[in-house]
């Protein structure tokens, strides 16, 4: 599958010859449209913007939502504290209430209007965002991975659970121009429980036992993608991070050759070729 970003070549996917990757592209090829509106442009480049302007974002995100429940029903502090981990999980908590889970939706989030839609997706994407600047303050965020979003603003995009045997095809190292599944959850996975310090025992817990149609290209080798700290979280609660049935390593679709990114904003566009035999 070829991509275009900002109408030229960026890169073709070479996929993997396993079932996981034939899913995928049974998956993509089912909710293909063609418009140049298949994938999500703001949030697939949402990482090229500057903390500010994800704080703006985060803010209106939030009155918008407020003003039409016509409640304060998210609460925001006078006098923001952006580096208060704390804030991020109770906003977390808030947009968990506001969508409910991916197979099973709020009746608000069936019902509201598509810009309060959006702006439930904002809050959600705010938050990790301003969580991941904790710790990468002065990064280019787009060292490590360009995360590829499909639209939601259509029908609900279908996801295919994974087998037990396609877990195994998950791996603890990243590889450079690998391409990747994304997260297909709506919560918080065991990495995220630990980098957010939230207790083992969290309900929205869901790590990805799911194809979707979201991915994630690696610009980085990595030799173990756990951290020691989580390595650490993991014994203190009896867990083996490397159980493959976890769900929480990286499962590998394919591959790209080259990738031109050197021309990336925060308003760049992309668009997917599906080129079916």
């Amino acid at each position: 599958m070829l991509y275009e970003i900002d109408g030229k070549p960026a890169f073709r996917i070479d996929l993997y010859d396993h079932t996981v990757a034939s899913k995928w592209k049974n998956l993509i090829e089912s909710i293909y449209v063609g418009d140049g509106e298949d994938i999500d442009h703001m949030r697939t480049f949402f990482n090229l913007r500057t903390r500010a302007d994800i704080k703006d974002m985060l803010l209106d995100a939030v009155k918008n939502i407020n003003t039409f429940l016509k409640t304060e029903f998210i609460k925001i502090p006078k006098q923001v504290d952006w580096n208060d981990q704390e804030l991020y999980n109770t906003l977390h908590i808030a947009f968990e209430k506001l969508s409910g889970e991916f197979d099973n939706p709020t009746k608000f989030i069936k019902i509201a209007p598509m810009h309060i839609k959006e702006n439930i997706r904002d809050l959600n994407f705010c938050v990790h965002a301003l969580e991941h600047t904790l710790e990468h303050v002065d990064r280019n965020w787009l060292v490590d991975s360009l995360p590829i979003q499909w639209t939601k603003k259509r029908e609900e995009t279908p996801r295919i659970k994974l087998t037990d045997k396609e877990h195994e095809l998950f791996q603890f190292n990243q590889t450079k121009n690998e391409v990747y599944l994304a997260y297909n959850e709506l919560g918080k996975s065991y990495v995220d429980l630990w980098k957010d310090d939230l207790p083992f025992e969290y309900t929205a817990t869901k790590n990805n036992h799911y194809i979707g149609a979201d991915i994630l290209i690696a610009f980085t080798n990595k030799e173990n993608i756990f951290e020691q700290g989580f390595i650490d979280w993991c014994k203190d609660n009896s867990i083996d991070p490397l159980k493959k049935e976890h769900g929480i390593g990286l499962l590998p679709i394919g591959k790209v050759e080259t990738i031109n990114i050197e021309h990336l904003t925060k308003d760049s566009k992309a668009n997917i070729i599906v080129e079916r035999n």
